[in-house]
């Protein structure tokens, strides 16, 4: 096993032989070498950037078999931790020298330092298409299992720790302490988020449902602060204190989509809409919509036998209550649906 620094990245499937793979310069007893490389595991992959530490293992080629188990190639590791940062850990200043310009420069050049040339034909130091960004890590509680992206993304399996659990630092204006709460310290939780807020470089930034640019939340017995953007109806528990199982979806909008079927929604106690406009329990407008279809059936014969003579008036004085009623209470819910 050696160590060695990214100088170039392959990005294209043109040729088999270059999927996944990078230019990996290392240094040994003085002598510098370049390597081809590719990702240990192709399933899980983190592609690195250019400057990037990563550690090689020597293991079988694809030409290797039974009778030519000699045939060897390099496989590289994940980025090393070298800036513990997640947007990216490149080496300060040798990644300059690894790549500047569309050519690759000699091992010579490179190792005598940066070449002479203009901002204009400069090559972004780590890597064509990778853009540095200030990206805050997510604060880890103990026993916490964290994966984050390079640009703001991460999935926590977490739960809800009593305290903080962390070492006291600076304050800033995240929360000092989960955005949620739970009276059962070991009930899981995980946490999808995509784009949230930062504080500082490598400042660490809790998960928040309302300020995070969108996220998914799959709870079993926390409590989830959602800020709704509409009250629902009366009888529904506020989302501030409902603390069963729950799944919390957040963004700016939200699209459900079925491409061939339908699209279903059920809910064992109701389903409510909220709009700017109205909030409405599914249950509750559909029985009222069926007490004056009623209603009105049961006043159909009548007036369809007003053309052959006098409406009853036995049927007239037995239909008309009903629908007053069936109306008042329908105008009874809408006012109470009315935001």
């Amino acid at each position: 096993m050696k160590i060695g620094t990214i100088s170039k990245v392959f990005l294209d499937d043109s040729t088999s032989d270059q999927v996944y793979k990078v230019i990996v310069t290392t240094q040994s007893e003085g002598t510098t070498a370049r390597v081809d490389a590719f990702p240990l595991n192709t399933n899980v992959k983190v592609i690195p950037i250019i400057g990037e530490s990563v550690l090689l293992l020597n293991g079988l080629s694809p030409t290797a078999n039974a009778t030519a188990l000699g045939d060897r190639r390099h496989y590289y590791l994940h980025p090393t931790s070298l800036q513990n940062n997640v947007n990216h850990n490149a080496i300060p200043n040798i990644n300059a020298k690894a790549q500047i310009n569309d050519q690759d420069q000699s091992i010579s050049s490179v190792e005598s330092g940066i070449p002479n040339v203009s901002n204009s034909t400069r090559r972004n130091t780590l890597g064509n298409g990778f853009t540095e960004v200030n990206v805050g890590p997510l604060q880890p509680f103990l026993g916490d299992v964290l994966l984050e992206g390079r640009f703001g993304q991460s999935i926590r399996f977490g739960h809800t720790p009593k305290g903080t659990n962390k070492d006291t630092r600076e304050v800033t204006s995240v929360s000092e302490t989960p955005n949620w709460s739970s009276p059962i310290e070991e009930s899981p939780i995980t946490i999808i988020r995509n784009g949230g807020t930062n504080v500082g470089y490598n400042k660490f930034v809790i998960e928040d449902v309302n300020s995070d640019d969108s996220s998914i939340w799959m709870g079993s017995k926390q409590t989830i602060g959602l800020q709704s953007s509409h009250p629902f109806t009366l009888g529904t528990t506020p989302q501030s204190s409902y603390s069963n199982p729950q799944i919390v979806i957040n963004s700016d909008r939200i699209v459900l989509n079925s491409k061939t079927d339908s699209v279903l929604i059920s809910g064992n106690k109701s389903v409510n809409v909220s709009t700017p406009n109205w909030k409405a329990d599914m249950d509750v407008i559909f029985t009222q919509l069926e007490a004056i279809t009623d209603a009105l059936i049961q006043l159909a014969p009548a007036l369809t036998g007003a053309t052959a003579g006098p409406v009853p008036i036995a049927t007239l004085t037995a239909a008309g209550p009903q629908i007053a009623s069936a109306a008042a209470q329908i105008k009874t819910q809408l006012t109470l649906m009315k935001q």
